[in-house]
């Protein structure tokens, strides 16, 4: 049995898994994709379309025939996006700002299972941090009630 062909050959496949998995995991990043994050705004009004790669910002409206950008979630009369990008909670927040935007709050049990439903097994922040020990609130400093929303709780 020929070693090197073997040790070759496996060398070879390894440096593709590795190639093609950068390559998705920064694909969206080459073709310069929308960075967006996972939020709803708070003000109302229509969705506008926006065209090349500017940033996209995220409104909920008023009227449910209105209708969210390309690659974008319509629930509840809100659009929601998910970000392709890893930014801190902070930074993610900071950018919601900028775009007159926040980050999700999830009050209902029903917009948690349609965001659940939408990442997967992905993990993405919403717009709930702790303020002082064992206090925790939504970005609308609204208090955080975990019996109002039944939460699906995953091991990692």
């Amino acid at each position: 049995m020929n070693w090197h062909m073997i040790i070759s050959v496996l060398f070879i496949v390894v440096l593709k898994i590795v190639g093609m998995t950068l390559f998705l995991l920064y694909f969206p990043q080459i073709l310069g994709g929308n960075q967006v994050n996972f939020l709803p705004t708070e003000s109302y009004g229509t969705v506008p379309q926006t065209m090349g790669n500017s940033n996209v910002t995220l409104a909920p409206t008023e009227s449910p025939g209105t209708v969210c950008p390309r690659r974008w979630y319509f629930y509840q009369r809100r659009c929601f996006s998910l970000s392709p990008f890893e930014l801190s909670w902070n930074k993610s927040r900071d950018f919601c700002k900028t775009e007159g935007s926040t980050l999700a709050i999830v009050d209902t049990p029903e917009k948690l299972k349609f965001l659940q439903d939408k990442t997967g097994a992905e993990k993405y922040f919403i717009g709930l941090n702790q303020q002082a020990k064992n206090r925790w609130h939504w970005i609308d400093n609204s208090i955080f009630n975990a019996l109002a929303i039944s939460m699906r709780i995953s091991t990692v």
